[in-house]
């Protein structure tokens, strides 16, 4: 990706995550009702567990009448940006039906026929410019909602003496560990 094609990329991203208003204060459940809302079409949430699930993290199964977003277990803020991934690919419009056999739909929606699955969006069956859509429309809306420090613009060169610094902190820190516990006493 060109440094033109990924300054088109956050630009349609933070388009997007702004494009919808956030509640205040932050509530996930709230903003989940508001964009079914303004979608026209419910958004059910469903907790998986990894056993269950045949994806790393997340996925979006949408229906003829709904869409669902599958997460696994993990802590709130991890739970909320895999939910807020999955809604990322909503948003953006992003649509595959490559998995509507997988492991993970027959997880989210198990008594449901095939032929009703419109798309099915896991981590498995998509390029690396449409995860890294879903993954900064996401991590856009938890800084908007304050959950999060803003997104890493770039990686800036340590000059000489920060290097150094570093360099001793980390010596310190590998002398303590080969010590051991009980010396730090």
């Amino acid at each position: 990706m060109t440094r033109s094609d990924h300054r088109d990329l956050t630009a349609r991203c933070q388009e997007l995550a702004a494009a919808l208003p956030l509640p205040a204060p932050w509530d996930l459940q709230t903003f989940i009702a508001e964009l079914a809302e303004a979608r026209g079409r419910p958004i059910e949430l469903r907790q998986v567990s990894t056993v269950d699930f045949d994806s790393p993290c997340g996925a979006l199964v949408s229906l003829t009448d709904r869409d669902v977003i599958g997460y696994v277990t993990s802590t709130p803020l991890h739970e909320e940006h895999i939910i807020l991934h999955e809604v990322g690919h909503l948003v953006c419009g992003h649509s595959d039906t490559r998995l509507a056999d997988s492991p993970m739909v027959a997880a989210l929606v198990p008594d449901l026929p095939r032929e009703l699955v419109e798309s099915v969006l896991g981590r498995s069956a998509f390029d690396a410019t449409t995860e890294q859509e879903a993954e900064l429309v996401a991590s856009l809306y938890l800084y908007r909602a304050g959950r999060v420090p803003a997104p890493i613009r770039g990686v800036r060169k340590l000059d000489a003496k920060s290097g150094r610094t570093l360099r001793q902190i980390q010596a310190t820190f590998d002398s303590a560990r080969r010590r051991g516990p009980e010396k730090l006493r």
